[in-house]
């Protein structure tokens, strides 16, 4: 038995992503669902229902049963059940989830001698007169029942689009990725354990896009960004977001000295959404180092993050330094000198900062990437990270799609080599 489950997708603000957004949401799906639930998914495709776009999803019948709205029924693993449906819930491009429970015939086509049962809103379809009362053609519809899945989100969407600035990263995408990495890391059953946090890492922040994600399901964030503009402007959006927002929240800034060097700032802002959770120890942290992402290991506790996740800069000046336009490894922090440039090579970047991403991870813990393969072949960036000593979980072009003329994009998910199932989920290499 296989159980048939219909995801309606959601729009997107961006057109061009928007025509992407079937495929990725597939690729996600198939990834997401073999981490977290290996054999669950039998099938997931691109269809069409009255016009609508959807993801046609197949499970197996011992992961997902029938009667979805209630318990588990016999013979149904409740944690894949559960899995399968924060999966779902956590996906940024499924806006609702749908149970086919079974098929109709498609209404009869309406003539000039057949009473309509209803206005006709389909396109003519045979003889002249006859309109069907569908957009589709299909000879079955199928009956759906809407699916209830997980609440994921803690907050107010403003949280994640109020701020606008050009080159943000889709949100979508960015949930994406975060989907991805909650999937491959061995710790991601934190995120329901309130005695330890699940921390995310984001080595390249910007204006805090993926913090902000974090946040939104319930995990701390840390940042870092060598940006002080980008680092001011996330700063002063939270603190006003979280006041607005009536949040339980305390924040701090001050200077980041270390071994009496000073290395750049940090923002600190705790927050919980009542003082109920704030007592209870269920509140969220949010940590903003304004510094050099290649010497973060002087600053970040080893193993401290359970996720690294970084959309690397697509040939924008980010990261390390470079003297008089020549591309060098950067000095060691707090050594930069007064007049070098910032290096625009995100390869460079991740060869520089790995060894500090690192030791930063958890045994556990999972590294996405996304690169602009124009200026950081996906060939080229494996090789990095493989010689760094981690394992690639994905394959070449496995989530490549278009952004732009000059943004050719795709993702790299990859985990440490003692990971504790690094060979035993598919991992390509």
């Amino acid at each position: 038995m296989t159980t048939v489950l219909h995801g309606l997708l959601a729009p997107s603000a961006n057109r061009v992503y928007g025509q992407q957004a079937a495929a990725l949401a597939a690729a996600e799906l198939r990834f997401v669902l073999a981490h977290t639930v290996p054999g669950a998914l039998e099938d997931v495709r691109e269809e069409s229902i009255a016009g609508m776009p959807t993801l046609r999803i197949e499970l197996a019948d011992w992961a997902l049963d029938a009667d979805i709205g209630g318990a588990a029924g016999e013979g149904i693993d409740a944690a894949a059940r559960a899995r399968v449906l924060t999966a779902l819930a956590r996906s940024p491009h499924i806006f609702g989830v749908f149970d086919e429970v079974g098929t109709m015939p498609a209404p009869e086509p309406v003539g000039p001698d057949r009473e309509a049962a209803g206005p006709a809103v389909g396109p003519a379809d045979g003889a002249a007169g006859e309109e069907r009362l569908y957009v589709d053609e299909m000879p079955e519809l199928p009956l759906l029942l809407p699916v209830r899945t997980p609440a994921v989100d803690r907050f107010d969407s403003t949280l994640l689009t109020t701020l606008k600035y050009q080159g943000k990263t889709n949100e979508q995408f960015t949930a994406l990725m975060l989907s991805c990495a909650i999937a491959a890391s061995a710790d991601a059953h934190l995120i329901e354990d309130t005695s330890r946090p699940f921390t995310v890492l984001d080595p390249v922040a910007g204006r805090g896009t993926t913090l902000n994600q974090a946040l939104m399901w319930g995990l701390d964030a840390v940042g870092v960004d060598l940006d002080k503009k980008d680092a001011e402007l996330f700063r002063a959006f939270l603190t006003a977001w979280m006041r607005e927002n009536r949040l339980k929240h305390t924040t701090s800034a001050e200077r980041l000295t270390v071994n009496g060097q000073q290395l750049g700032s940090v923002f600190r802002a705790d927050l919980a959404r009542s003082k109920e959770e704030q007592r209870a120890g269920r509140g969220q942290s949010l940590t903003l180092f304004t510094a050099d992402t290649t010497g973060l290991g002087a600053f970040i506790r080893p193993r401290s993050a359970n996720a690294i996740v970084a959309d690397l800069p697509y040939g924008v000046q980010h990261g390390a330094r470079a003297q008089a336009g020549k591309q060098t490894r950067p000095p060691k922090a707090g050594k930069q000198t007064k007049n070098a440039a910032l290096s625009r090579s995100p390869l460079q970047l991740v060869e520089s900062a790995l060894p500090a991403w690192s030791r930063a991870m958890t045994d556990g813990a999972s590294l996405v990437l996304a690169v602009n393969r124009r200026t950081a072949p996906y060939p080229a960036m494996a090789e990095v990270l493989q010689q760094g000593g981690l394992r690639l979980l994905t394959e070449d072009g496995q989530f490549r799609h278009r952004v732009d003329r000059s943004i050719d994009r795709d993702i790299i998910v990859a985990v440490k080599r003692s990971h504790p199932a690094s060979s035993t989920k598919g991992t390509p290499s």
